[in-house]
């Protein structure tokens, strides 16, 4: 159980139980009806999104030791109990495994999201493991969460069903990128002084803490256009007398809620006296973030769907 617990500790498991609807938002919108999500591929893709996620978690965890030692012990510990070699090995199982998954995509013809998934993996690569370790990158530290965790995989999920791209789509992954992106800056600002005695840097650091803050507010409403996509496709057939449209104006009207707490709470972050002390409080709410915006984006995906 604790060679588990260490695992599950380096994987980020916690953070991992809000990361669902990354993997299943795109399938959801895509698909016409339940007949449509009875498909094997559909459980190869959720499978190979949780193995690629895994592996960005720790890949991270093992690049990051030597920060980790110092300012979040309980990663760096789990890798001591584990082992370097273990952990390595572990890294590489995850790799062939979703190399194997990515072959069956490419096998039942799903070209698209094999490559996706390809680029994911690249990504998930680069983020941490030198020699690119983009992390550290300064301006360029941002776009591999931005691209490969928060956009590839909805567009991974659309193509999974073979549908052509529409436009109300488009604006929902550009909304649900940015506001993730956005609570996931108020996260590096929280860091700043620790990226910074580490040799990292972040946008935190190349345009300053009050900007990085202000781009996230920015950024965060993307929400509201994730909101106004989910809304055209389901007004059309919104009537009063049905449960599920009840249900579902029911969850929009909680997103809604949800959207403007997290932005204001944003907001709070970038007007305070010092930023880095804002930051650092308020960064503690971000799961709180995702999992009240993500959650209800993906219902009423799943309630438009049946």
């Amino acid at each position: 159980m604790g060679k588990l617990r260490d695992f599950l500790t380096i994987s980020m498991a916690k953070i991992q139980l809000g990361t669902l609807p990354h993997a299943m938002l795109g399938i959801f919108l895509a698909a016409s009806g339940l007949h449509e999500l009875a498909n094997w591929s559909i459980l190869v893709y959720v499978a190979l999104y949780f193995v690629l996620i895994t592996f960005a978690c720790n890949i991270n965890c093992l690049y990051d030791y030597e920060v980790d030692r110092k300012y979040k012990s309980y990663h760096s510990d789990a890798i001591d109990r584990l082992g370097f070699g273990t952990v390595k090995r572990i890294i590489l199982g995850e790799i062939i495994i979703a190399l194997i998954l990515i072959l069956y995509l490419f096998i039942n013809r799903h070209y698209i999201t094999g490559s996706i998934a390809l680029l994911g993996l690249f990504f998930s690569y680069a983020y941490s493991a030198r020699p690119l370790r983009l992390k550290k990158r300064g301006v360029l530290s941002p776009f591999p969460v931005l691209i490969g965790l928060y956009t590839l995989p909805l567009l991974g999920g659309w193509f999974l069903l073979d549908k052509p791209v529409l436009g109300y789509f488009i604006l929902f992954v550009v909304g649900y990128a940015l506001m993730n992106e956005g609570f996931t800056l108020v996260n590096t600002c929280e860091d700043y002084a620790e990226d910074e005695s580490e040799g990292i840097r972040t946008w935190a650091h190349v345009l300053g803490m009050r900007r990085t803050l202000t781009i996230a507010l920015i950024f965060s409403l993307g929400g509201f256009l994730s909101l106004g996509a989910l809304a055209f496709v389901w007004l059309p057939s919104f009537s009063f007398a049905g449960i599920k449209e009840i249900v579902t104006l029911f969850l929009i009207a909680i997103l809604t809620v949800a959207l403007v707490v997290s932005i204001l709470q944003v907001n709070k972050a970038r007007v305070g006296e010092d930023p880095e002390a804002s930051a650092k409080l308020y960064a503690k709410k971000m799961p709180k973030w995702f999992m009240t915006t993500r959650y209800p984006m993906l219902l009423i995906a799943l309630l438009i769907v049946i």
